[in-house]
């Protein structure tokens, strides 16, 4: 009897471990590799749909790099439109400074020319008519005349020196003034340029730590 009951645990533990227990791990294996196909499901349309949207990044991206350099382009052909346009009023304006100062030398050659012709009228006077005393007094009357000329061109000569130097230190000063100001609006332009990329500036990146 004893015996018997023996062969019976003994049948009953080899059915445990020989059926039941394979079973059950076989079926603990069945689970944990459903769960790992699903898993690894998950992760492939995970991977795909970062795919997709790092392909849409992507090529949005590439169409910005282009967009900007279109209007890099565009910006450097009004630039360069811009200079041909202000050389074109410098080159209109410096006509029109040649064109003053050419109407201002013929005049100033035409004064000289009349002090030149009254002087030469004074001296080539008729001295030899008259009586003696009317010869006198025409002579240094012509004195005077030639004397009153030098000093009216010593004095000339003066005040033209004294109004061109205030003329150059009036050019000096409107040449400072509008280097100033030119100054001025590039450091605003650089003000403003960079206070647009700082509102544009992009985020920092970081990667997300994926989760085991």
């Amino acid at each position: 009897m004893i015996a018997g009951k023996s062969r019976l645990k003994y049948e009953l533990k080899s059915y445990q471990e020989m059926v039941v227990i394979p079973m059950k791990q076989m079926n603990e294996d069945n689970q944990e590799l459903v769960w790992l196909k699903n898993k690894v499901i998950k992760q492939e349309r995970r991977s795909k749909a970062l795919e997709e949207t790092f392909g849409v990044v992507t090529q949005k991206l590439r169409e910005t790099m282009e967009e900007n350099r279109i209007v890099r382009h565009r910006t450097k052909i009004q630039h360069q439109e811009n200079k041909e346009e202000m050389d074109y009023q410098e080159h209109f304006f410096k006509e029109q400074m040649d064109k003053i100062h050419k109407v201002t030398e013929e005049k100033e050659q035409l004064f000289e020319k009349s002090q030149q012709e009254e002087r030469a009228k004074a001296k080539h006077s008729d001295l030899n008519s008259g009586t003696t005393e009317e010869k006198k007094l025409r002579q240094e009357e012509i004195a005077r005349f030639i004397d009153n000329q030098a000093k009216g061109v010593e004095e000339f000569l003066a005040e033209r020196e004294k109004l061109i130097k205030a003329h150059e230190e009036k050019k000096v000063e409107l040449r400072r003034q509008y280097l100033e100001e030119e100054v001025k609006m590039e450091k605003e332009f650089d003000g403003a340029l960079t206070k647009l990329m700082e509102k544009y500036s992009p985020a920092t990146f970081q990667a997300s730590r994926s989760s085991s």
